[in-house]
């Protein structure tokens, strides 16, 4: 594919230094991006180029070569520390108002998948795919559930439980952290215990999510309940379109993903696992019939088209992301910081940039709602 990882034009270092400051007084997650860069590096040493040859010969939707887990926690190494510094750390997406914040995006996805779960304080929940835990924390504020995390990726379990060791007790004895393949989770994690299991946009690193579904579907007592938020290609996904198929190989590079299903495939997934579909629906559809002309679009954070010269979100916007990026070459020219740093720094943009463009092109979307449940025990006659 054509996304080769290259330096960027020294014309964009000009607006280097009133960038960088604008970011440092806005974004307090500007730490999270210096610790990494100037401290730590890339967690576990993982190398941009050993995870480019995953993707070699990928074009339009097509699977990769690897294992998916391994591309996973390959992928989370080196995108962990950037979502957080771009996104916060919930690594999802969500609609609102046009002029909102970009937070209230983030809370009406959190809201609606809370909602869609039907806890209470006590219920145990599993997060299959925790990432470093926003989902999760936000669904134990809004309900206290017990909450228990599984991510492939220790740093990213390191960083959940460093973020809620800083939180009050009720908050600290609700959520539990682990490092797990969602594919193949082992004993520690007790079988038919759960009231509730939650994707948030998670399922996407695995082809065959009926094996993951198939897990969780093990793991739920009998009358429990799925709420997968979904990747799924939509009516606008055009496959024989050469600019679509190349910001799906964006997309699946640059966010480490698997091959995206349609609707009807990734249905009969969670069919295929036992569950029972209660109903189902595209959630980010839902931003246009609130909010109307007036609705700022899941991907459009990402998008120059849609907000303009002034950034809606800082660090996601095109401008300021290749100014970034520029610094983040020039340092690593001159051996201040490591190569791979600059390197994930361009993956991200290749990721966002080509899942926004099918966003805007009506091709995916990154949380289409199935709700079901495992079939409860039916009594004997």
């Amino acid at each position: 594919m054509r996304n080769r990882l290259a330096p960027p034009s020294f014309c964009v270092v000009a607006v280097l230094v009133a960038a960088i400051c604008v970011m440092q007084l806005s974004i307090p997650s500007i730490a999270t991006l210096l610790r990494m860069t100037f401290v730590t590096g890339i967690p576990a040493a993982e190398s941009t180029a050993a995870y480019e040859k995953h993707f070699a010969g990928v074009v339009g939707n097509t699977q990769h070569t690897s294992k998916d887990a391994d591309v996973s926690r390959a992928f989370y190494n080196l995108a962990t520390e950037f979502y957080e510094y771009g996104w916060g750390d919930s690594f999802h997406f969500g609609w609102r108002h046009k002029n909102e914040p970009h937070r209230t995006s983030i809370l009406n996805a959190q809201v609606h998948l809370a909602t869609q779960l039907g806890v209470k304080d006590g219920s145990r929940v599993l997060d299959m795919g925790c990432g470093i835990g926003g989902p999760m924390r936000a669904v134990v504020r809004m309900t206290g559930a017990n909450v228990t995390g599984l991510t492939i990726n220790e740093h990213q379990v390191s960083r959940a439980r460093e973020i809620t060791s800083k939180l009050p007790r009720f908050m600290q004895e609700r959520c539990s952290y682990h490092v797990q393949d969602y594919l193949h989770v082992d004993a520690s994690i007790a079988e038919s215990a759960y009231d509730a299991a939650f994707y948030m946009e998670s399922s996407l690193h695995c082809k065959d999510r009926t094996r993951t579904f198939s897990e969780t579907y093990r793991l739920l007592r009998p009358g429990g309940r799925l709420v997968a938020l979904e990747y799924v290609t939509l009516d606008g996904w055009k496959p024989a379109d050469p600019y679509h198929a190349e910001m799906m190989a964006k997309h699946i590079q640059g966010n480490g993903a698997s091959e995206t299903p349609s609707v009807g495939q990734a249905l009969s997934m969670v069919r295929d696992a036992g569950f029972e579909v209660l109903e189902h629906y595209d959630y980010m559809a839902l931003g246009r019939l609130v909010h109307g002309e007036d609705e700022f679009p899941w991907w459009a954070d990402l998008r120059l088209t849609h907000q303009g010269l002034w950034p809606t979100l800082l660090p996601a916007h095109p401008w300021v992301r290749t100014t970034l990026n520029s610094l983040l070459w020039v340092l690593s020219s001159l051996n201040l910081v490591p190569a791979d740093v600059y390197r994930a720094a361009v993956l991200m943009d290749i990721g966002g940039d080509g899942l926004s463009a099918l966003g805007e092109l009506g091709a995916i979307s990154p949380q289409y709602t199935i709700v079901a449940e495992k079939p409860a025990v039916k009594p004997p006659a």
